[in-house]
């Protein structure tokens, strides 16, 4: 989707996110138009993100020369989103690391999106764990081709069940890994992965809002407020007392004035009292 359709289709609802969200929609629209230097790295984890935003990411894939690390962690995003992410990976060639744990992706994703990975030519490092469904036998085996065919992808971070593919999976890992190592000891050109990762890791981002001083006021007043409402404690050991004490009148006899009489005369009549 263009992003001028984008930008249409925005004024047209209320909000691409609930008011409460940390993601500027404006920030982040305004860097993948232009491309900045800002999309170096994408992350956005754990926020309700409208579709519209997560089309105009998986757009912005397709041309981009600076998005270099994206991270979709915890966005919902169910087959029909990442069969459009598939598509925009075919055309991609920037992207080093890619990030889609705790999702709702299947096999229907996961396993073409591999196939795509076969022969990517950048990326290095793929995680998908924590899907709600698990991916089964089929997707892990999945992933464990893609290790095997692409000897520059250093890294898929997913818990194996599967023992084959957890065991082509370990054997992929070792020897891509060494390939580099042998690349760094001959001089050669190479990926350097912690130094990446670290840049990576460091890097801003201006799209998710801060906590200001406002809202930080408010939560104080809030919590004022709370504490004005509750009712004083009351003194345990004075209500301890004030229970024995009423226990111990309760516990007493209660003689009415006829009965009262009743047992004067008797005991006049018995002799207990002497006139």
């Amino acid at each position: 989707m263009p992003y001028s359709d984008v930008a249409t289709t925005r004024s047209r609802v209320k909000s691409f996110v609930d008011e409460d969200s940390d993601l500027d929609v404006n920030i982040l629209l305004k860097c993948l138009m232009d491309d900045t230097d800002e999309v170096f790295c994408i992350r956005i984890n754990n926020i309700k993100i409208d579709t519209l935003v997560l089309y105009a990411i998986f757009e912005a894939l397709k041309t981009t020369k600076k998005i270099c690390h994206l991270s979709l962690a915890g966005l919902n995003i169910n087959d029909e989103r990442g069969l459009v992410l598939n598509e925009a990976i075919k055309e991609n060639t920037t992207l080093q690391t890619l990030n889609l744990e705790s999702n709702d992706l299947t096999n229907l994703v996961i396993e073409p999106l591999c196939a795509i990975l076969e022969t990517h030519k950048t990326l290095r490092e793929f995680k998908c764990s924590h899907q709600k469904n698990g991916l089964g036998s089929r997707g892990e085996e999945a992933m464990a081709r893609a290790l095997n065919k692409n000897d520059r992808l250093l890294k898929i971070s997913y818990p194996f069940k599967v023992p084959s593919a957890r065991s082509l999976a370990d054997r992929c890992h070792i020897r891509n890994q060494e390939l580099l190592r042998q690349k760094r000891a001959k001089g050669e050109d190479f990926y350097n992965y912690n130094e990446e990762i670290k840049k990576r890791d460091e890097h801003p981002q201006p799209w998710i809002k801060e906590i200001n001083e406002n809202k930080n006021e408010v939560m104080r007043f809030k919590i004022n407020e709370q504490r004005r409402s509750m009712r004083k404690v009351p003194d345990i050991t004075k209500m301890r007392i004030e229970a024995k004490q009423r226990a111990v009148e309760n516990a007493k006899p209660i003689i009415d004035n006829e009965l009262s009489a009743k047992l004067a005369i008797a005991k006049r009549n018995s002799g207990v009292y002497r006139l």
